[in-house]
């Protein structure tokens, strides 16, 4: 018979209720006719795009015009298509930590939360203007740049069309609620402000500020970690004060994580230093949300509506990526501690030539509580995908299960998912004992394409 095998990260606070895990392996539906609806692909590697050959953190990513530019360290860069880099004349003064970036088209904003830098041209030099607040974050919107201050309910408003230039009198505040601003983000014309506890959107007017409330868009829902939210075609998701996920439709926060999520998120210690982002591929709307304290990895599926976690190595620590952004045809990734860049590859099984395990730990397999002997279980893989030499030439599917709802495993049982070229191998493994309840784990740490389309189990009952 044919098993629930395919699912996305669910561990909850009870394993026995839901023990699911879904590691550097998304869900995809398929509702135009194909083998079954449900099956599990392989999230994209990082494939090196461009090495600077300075070792520092990505802080952030932007484009302007035809070039790519990036903060790494306290160096900023530009890339061409070709990923051909030069750096640009003078710093930042910080080194960690995430910045944000806007242009008006011809003048680049960076702010780092201590300063704000401007480039223009290939000259980077610091905003001398004493009306300069200190900027926690920035954006742009019909010819201004916007910068939210520091530890107030302030944001001010540039010169038009000059980063360079600010009048300390152009501000307004954000304080429908007493709540300090974290982030500002603009999307079509629209400010969305957000406090630790609450955020406001603001629309154009036309008058000397040009901007103002929207009645009914102020919401007691905050944002905990300032990097996490991120927008894409008018969305915006972002870590709430309560540390769930949102999404927008409109102006309400929808909360797209589940409990068995935000269990896992209860559970770390920190998470105020969260980094968020989107990006799309093949359909698929992702939002990646990185701990990078705790070393996790989470991201959420808008055309799945699921979740899966991603990780890399032997201690399946957080994803490589660090912050994201499309530049041309391909989705740009920043390391979080070498410099390098890459973008994702869904032709690509490693992160930097660093193990991706690809872990799938399915529903209960339960029959009313009876005891039920399993003479034999099959993964049906998409197999022959087998590399030619090397790591990889014969890929492994190694099983476990757990008859205790997920608290202990079993050990290993690796049978092979084929060669290259060997399309007709089975991954089937006999003689599986006993149980009442039992959890099925399969891990492929071979770097190779690994497509799962469901499971099948013979099994017999017994008495109860």
């Amino acid at each position: 018979m044919e098993i629930n095998f395919i699912g996305g990260a669910y561990q909850g606070r009870s394993s026995n209720l839901n023990a699911q895990v879904c590691q550097n392996l998304y869900p995809v539906i398929d509702n135009q006719g194909g083998k079954s609806v449900l099956a599990l692909y392989p999230t994209p590697g990082l494939r090196e795009w461009c090495n600077p050959a300075y070792v520092g953190e990505v802080r952030g990513l932007h484009v302007m015009g035809d070039y790519l530019y990036a903060v790494i360290g306290l160096r900023v860069y530009r890339f061409t298509s070709a990923g051909v880099a030069l750096r640009m004349t003078g710093d930042i003064g910080t080194t960690t930590g995430r910045v944000r970036m806007a242009n008006n088209g011809t003048q680049l904003l960076i702010v780092d939360g201590a300063a704000g830098y401007i480039l223009s041209g290939t000259t980077v030099t610091q905003i001398t203007d004493t009306d300069f607040p200190i900027p926690s974050s920035c954006c742009y919107q019909d010819g201004y740049f916007f910068v939210t201050e520091a530890g107030t309910y302030n944001f001010y408003m540039s010169d038009s069309l000059d980063g360079t230039s600010w009048d300390g009198t152009n501000y307004e505040a954000a304080f429908v609620d007493p709540d300090p601003l974290q982030v500002m983000l603009s999307t079509y014309r629209e400010l969305w402000l957000f406090g630790k506890t609450s955020f406001e959107v603001w629309g154009y007017t036309g008058e000397t500020f040009p901007y103002a409330l929207i009645e009914g868009s102020f919401s007691k829902i905050g944002c905990i970690a300032e990097d996490s939210p991120d927008e894409l075609q008018g969305t915006i998701a972002w870590l709430d004060d309560q540390r769930a996920v949102r999404a927008t439709e409109g102006y309400q926060a929808v909360r797209i994580s589940t409990t068995q999520v935000e269990y896992q998120l209860a559970q770390y210690d920190t998470v105020s230093d969260a980094i968020g982002y989107f990006y799309t591929q093949e359909g698929h709307v992702f939002y990646v949300l990185t701990f990078p304290t705790e070393g996790k990895t989470w991201a959420y599926d808008f055309m799945t509506k699921m979740w899966h976690t991603r990780a890399r190595a032997n201690d399946d620590y957080r994803s490589r990526a660090n912050v994201c952004i499309l530049f041309g045809d391909k989705h740009i990734v920043g390391d979080y501690e070498n410099g390098k860049l890459y973008y994702y590859d869904l032709d690509k099984y490693t992160e930097n030539g660093e193990m991706m395990r690809r872990i799938r730990a399915a529903q209960a397999v339960h029959q009313d509580r009876k005891l039920l002997f399993h003479t034999r279980f099959e993964i049906e893989f998409e197999a022959g995908t087998g590399l030619v030499s090397g790591t990889g030439s014969d890929p492994m599917a190694t099983l476990q299960w757990s008859d205790d709802g997920g608290h202990v495993w079993g050990n290993e049982h690796s049978v092979s998912i084929g060669k290259i070229g060997e399309y007709s191998q089975r991954a089937v493994w006999r003689r599986l004992g006993r149980s009442r309840d039992r959890i099925y784990k399969v891990t492929v740490a071979d770097p190779v394409k690994t497509v799962i389309i469901g499971a099948h189990l013979e099994a017999a009952s017994g008495r109860s």
